[in-house]
């Protein structure tokens, strides 16, 4: 698990949260302005752990409990800035994965910040991004080398604590011994491509805090145009709780 400003941004608006003993990661990307962004990204990050962790750590967390975690943290965001003016505006993205004892994964997310799954060398983003850019491309209107493209970055369709209510993507898999997962916002994947991603994973990510530090310096290596922020897990430890992450 690894975070940082980037090297041109003043402030880190992204937030990370893991339990190990639990098999939960989580990871915020905060919008919003100076203090709104980041203030966000922590209260949406603590009401998805608050909500995850409050069964115990005997629970077996299912689909409606990360669906239920991401709707606290809507309200959490909203009446935060209801309650004080200057943070009026701001939301966040939501990445969290629950790496369950019995072999299953359960993820939720909104917004752009992604969870990625190498699987016998195999890199494969599991999430869809709630964006302008991505809603163009599945329509057809525009390609990934299109002119100004790079203008419709970071404006999301959904985000936690925008709107009354948030709906996220849901889903369940199963887990393979040897996977590696990487949740990360977008501030390493616009700076650093899928098949840079997946060496670094298919090289470190048996050592999980190693490939997140080394995924942090390629993103600020090639410009930290924005705030990184990584979360490596390998999933032969996670599937015992005692969850190796990175």
């Amino acid at each position: 698990m690894a975070s940082h400003t980037g090297q041109v941004r003043l402030r880190n608006e992204d937030r990370v949260a893991c339990s190990a003993d639990r098999g939960l990661a989580v990871l915020a990307d905060g919008m919003g302005g100076h203090a709104g962004g980041a203030e966000a990204a922590l209260i949406a990050v603590a009401a998805w752990m608050e909500w995850m962790e409050r069964g115990g750590p005997a629970a077996f967390p299912q689909e409606e409990d990360l669906r239920e975690a991401i709707w606290l943290a809507n309200g959490r965001v909203r009446n935060a800035a209801a309650e004080d003016p200057g943070l009026r505006g701001m939301g966040t993205t939501l990445v969290g994965a629950c790496f369950r004892s019995d072999g299953y994964l359960l993820h939720a997310h909104v917004g752009d910040s992604r969870l990625y799954q190498l699987r016998r060398g195999c890199l494969r983003c599991l999430t869809r991004d709630h964006s302008v850019l991505r809603a163009q491309w599945d329509a057809g209107m525009i390609d990934a080398v299109s002119p100004g493209t790079a203008l419709l970055r970071g404006l999301l369709t959904r985000a936690v604590g925008v709107d009354e209510h948030v709906e996220p993507d849901l889903a369940v898999m199963h887990l393979e011994p040897e996977d590696i997962y990487l949740l990360c916002s977008d501030g390493l994947t616009d700076m650093v491509p899928d098949v840079d991603i997946a060496e670094v994973l298919a090289t470190l990510g048996v050592n999980p805090p190693l490939a997140a530090e080394h995924l942090i310096d390629l993103a600020n290596d090639r410009g930290g145009m924005d705030n990184v922020s990584v979360i490596v897990i390998s999933s032969c430890s996670a599937t015992r709780l005692g969850t190796e992450l990175g």
